[in-house]
């Protein structure tokens, strides 16, 4: 919040020396951009489709850890079992204590997965949502600069209250529409120019 004040202030001190008829002030709802930009639900997907990947191999791996236990609770019984001979008994032993092994292993497998796995995720996901978040502002510096705004505020944030700090706005301020609309035909554009989604992807 402190960050938002700072740049608030900076941007009225840089204006101060203007008079309010050269001010022109624009509101986005940074939050519906991001939501409604086309990219995101692309994205939303994409990374839904990853998580199901890992989470089947998962599953390999859990069936494999039951595998494994169903054999080491096998021979551990066994190996208690006074109808088999001593020598039996100490074959099983030593089978049951090579089958634990392997199934301390595997644990230390799933685990090991499971956290790099979660981390991927993260980090992908941390990524494609600067790379969205860096396409709306550019959108939004490119509107600013062509229509001449001296400010654009963004209404989606809210202070300690959770009250919004842009508290009213006229619609005709609001540009949060026209930036969607100009983020998803640019987007659609790509999408058929393969070229031009290459280098939107980088």
């Amino acid at each position: 919040m402190k960050r938002i004040i700072a740049a608030l202030m900076l941007a009225l001190s840089m204006t101060a020396g203007l008079r309010a008829a050269e001010l022109k002030i624009a509101v986005i709802d940074m939050q519906k951009a991001f939501q409604e930009y086309e990219k995101t639900k692309t994205i939303e997907i994409k990374l839904n489709q990853q998580m199901e990947v890992f989470k089947e191999y998962s599953n390999q791996l859990n069936q494999q850890y039951q595998n494994l236990r169903k054999q080491y609770e096998s021979a551990r019984d066994d190996s208690q079992n006074i109808a088999f001979s001593s020598a039996e008994r100490e074959n099983k032993r030593q089978k049951a204590q090579q089958l634990y092994e392997s199934l301390k292993l595997k644990e230390q497998e799933m685990t090991s997965y499971s956290e790099s796995r979660k981390t991927q995720i993260r980090d992908m996901y941390t990524k494609l949502r600067g790379e969205v978040v860096e396409e709306i502002r550019k959108a939004v510096h490119n509107k600013a600069v062509l229509e001449g705004y001296t400010i654009v505020l963004d209404q989606s944030g809210e202070s300690l209250n959770d009250v919004g700090f842009v508290i009213y706005v006229q619609p005709g301020l609001d540009i949060t529409d026209s930036i969607i609309q100009d983020l998803n035909r640019g987007y659609r554009k790509n999408a058929k120019d393969p070229a031009g989604a290459a280098a939107a992807d980088k």
